[in-house]
This record gives structure tokens, C-alpha cells and sequence, in this order.
């Protein structure tokens, strides 16, 4: 099942201005770019909190020690 979210939201005008010039060299579609970037955010996210985990389980453990 492949299911879609459609989701309006406002862009500043300098982010959609610099999204439409990497629209123009890249030969993407706002879409495709715009889920690139998501993608991006939410494995960045993914990272970091899994390194706040590991810190605090460190925390923890030398703690506890």
C-alpha cells in the first residue's frame, strides 16, 4: 500500500526562491525535491536522538558505577 499525505504549509519566500533554482539545475519536481528534504530531516533527527540516547545511557552507567 503506498499512501500519500497531502500537507499545505507556507515557505519563506527566500527558501522558495532557493528551492526553485535547485529545482531549475536539478531537473526535479517540487515534490520529489520536497520529500528529498524530509527524508533528509527525519534521518538527521533519527541520528541525533539516538546519540542523546547513547550519551545519557553513558551518563548513566558511569553513574551508577
Amino acid at each position: 500500500m503506498n499512501y500519500h499525505h497531502q500537507y499545505l504549509c507556507r515557505i519563506p519566500s527566500k527558501t522558495w526562491d532557493d528551492l526553485n533554482k535547485i529545482k531549475e539545475l536539478d531537473n526535479a519536481s517540487y515534490n520529489n525535491l520536497i520529500s528529498q528534504g524530509i527524508r533528509l530531516v527525519v534521518r538527521e533527527k533519527l541520528q541525533e536522538l539516538s546519540t542523546l540516547r547513547k550519551n545519557r545511557n553513558s551518563l548513566s552507567n558511569m553513574v551508577s558505577v
